[in-house]
């Protein structure tokens, strides 16, 4: 067995450039969950690919076989690797893939399809260090998040409003692109696109409150209406890919939240 040493920088080992500064303390099975964790998130291995056999890995990243096969085995209990007796190692593709309807399942009636189309116009974005809900979530602790606010055609038979929320430093991309590729575009599927990470976990909560200014207007409804606030935060593993607050203004049909 190898002698076990922490990743260092090398030309020919392309994992190297995923590797996390040491931290002080961290076991050596939690720097190597990070650093491929990281692999997975910018695309070194992507949503269905298979990563190579535990022996491989150990000589691509120095460290002993308990080593890896420890860190393997944390990233397949956050959902983030599927292990198959005989078959080896694969990148999840999560419990539905992040262009999937998670939420905002609209569900048609008797000759109707089973979830109603959606069809989202952009309102604005901008970059916020305001404090809310989102900031423990998106672990804030400081810099920038991006909202993005969108009206949203329930069918054409009414509007909700959508704020949805990222890290300007996770999404780049997105971040600065054209608002105008934004408009009509499913966002979830562009976060999915930049960060190369399945969906894993799913969290909603329902309450009803009193719509403010900002979220009647988007819905189209009166100032004050109550309505449902329904927040929808997804987990890729152990990092926060997204949070988002929809208003729902009072309607007739039903909503699917079975997805959280």
């Amino acid at each position: 067995m190898p002698a076990e040493t922490t990743p260092s920088s090398s030309p020919v080992n392309e994992l190297d450039r995923y590797a996390r500064e040491v931290v002080p303390g961290l076991a050596k099975y939690a720097q190597l969950r990070e650093t491929l964790s990281a692999a997975i998130r910018g695309g070194y291995w992507k949503p269905g690919s298979q990563l190579p056999p535990e022996r491989e890995l150990v000589r691509l990243t120095r460290f002993s076989l308990g080593t890896v096969q420890r860190a393997l085995r944390d990233l397949a209990d956050q959902g983030l690797l599927v292990r198959t007796q005989g078959s080896g190692t694969y990148v999840a593709e999560g419990r539905g893939s992040i262009e999937a309807p998670l939420y905002l399942r609209f569900l048609g009636r008797e000759g109707e399809p089973r979830f109603l189309p959606l069809f989202p116009s952009v309102l604005s974005r901008k970059s916020t260090e305001e404090r809310g809900p989102w900031s423990v979530w998106l672990r804030q602790t400081s810099g920038a998040v991006i909202r993005i606010t969108r009206r949203i055609s329930v069918n054409g038979e009414f509007n909700l409003f959508n704020c949805f929320y990222f890290r300007a430093d996770a999404f780049p991309g997105i971040a600065q692109a054209p608002l105008a590729t934004l408009d009509g575009a499913d966002l979830k599927q562009m976060l999915g696109g930049e960060s190369n990470m399945p969906v894993t976990e799913m969290h909603q909560r329902v309450s009803f409150v009193k719509f403010s200014a900002e979220a009647a207007e988007g819905a189209g409804v009166k100032v004050g209406t109550r309505g449902m606030l329904l927040e929808s935060a997804a987990l890729a593993g152990r990092e926060p890919l997204y949070y988002l607050e929809s208003f729902i203004p009072p309607n007739d049909r039903r909503l699917d939240v079975s997805a959280s």
